[in-house]
């Protein structure tokens, strides 16, 4: 028996680094895990070189609603330390430096702070819509008089992005998502990007095989679009 910590791709990547390498060395595979390693590492860092000079004031601000965490929930599950807005530099609204990383992991923001912070671009989790119907963060964005008036609502600035996290990564998926999120709050920075396509390629690399339809398609054509409200 083998026990593993997997880690995360964010806060704890050097555990994740460190599991893959143990399965590797078990399994004779130690050449494809570094070969996996380096390519977290690549984009990653091509993430971070398209948007780290860019200044704060400059940014749109953001948030994500709908994460998942031990199944589907509504908009006020965030994640302040959401690894695709780390990765791309995101002025994420639930973000706060000065707390723990535990506190940081998973939380459920009041609705009247949501309210507050009025978010130029909203991102939600598709996974939520797999929660009873009118407890879905996209009914609340279509239904609620609070949820209702945010500009980023009445602007149709409201993206879905995949699921990663429900009682487990997908480090894959969070790839993905970092580089349609990017798409989205800084068009100039990933012209080059179809996010689809890069999603697709991501996978290929991973599993060897292009899932990205697939994976659609089981969240309603939701992911990497503007969610009709």
């Amino acid at each position: 028996m083998v026990v593993l910590d997997y880690g995360d791709l964010y806060t704890y990547r050097e555990k994740f680094y460190s599991a893959l390498r143990t399965m590797a060395l078990v399994m004779d595979r130690r050449e494809r895990a570094e070969e996996v390693i380096a390519f977290f590492e690549a984009a990653i860092a091509d993430l971070d070189g398209r948007t780290a000079d860019i200044p704060r004031e400059e940014k749109k601000s953001c948030y994500i609603g709908g994460i998942a965490y031990r199944g589907p929930h509504g908009f006020q599950s965030t994640e302040p330390t959401y690894p695709p807005f780390m990765f791309v530099n995101a002025a994420n609204l639930a973000y706060d430096p000065g707390k723990s990383l535990a506190e940081l992991e998973h939380a459920d923001v009041a609705k009247e702070q949501i309210v507050v912070w009025d978010p130029d671009v909203l991102f939600v989790d598709v996974s939520t819509i797999q929660s009873d119907p009118q407890a879905s963060a996209v009914y609340e964005l279509q239904n609620d008089p609070a949820y209702t008036e945010l500009k980023a609502v009445r602007a149709g600035e409201v993206y879905g992005v995949l699921p990663y996290n429900w009682y487990t990564s997908n480090y894959g998926s969070i790839l993905a998502d970092a580089y349609f999120v990017g798409k989205v709050l800084y068009p100039g920075r990933f012209q080059d990007i179809q996010p689809a396509a890069k999603a697709d390629q991501i996978y290929g690399f991973l599993l060897g095989e292009a899932v990205f339809q697939q994976l659609n398609q089981a969240f309603q054509g939701l992911v990497f679009r503007k969610i009709p409200l």
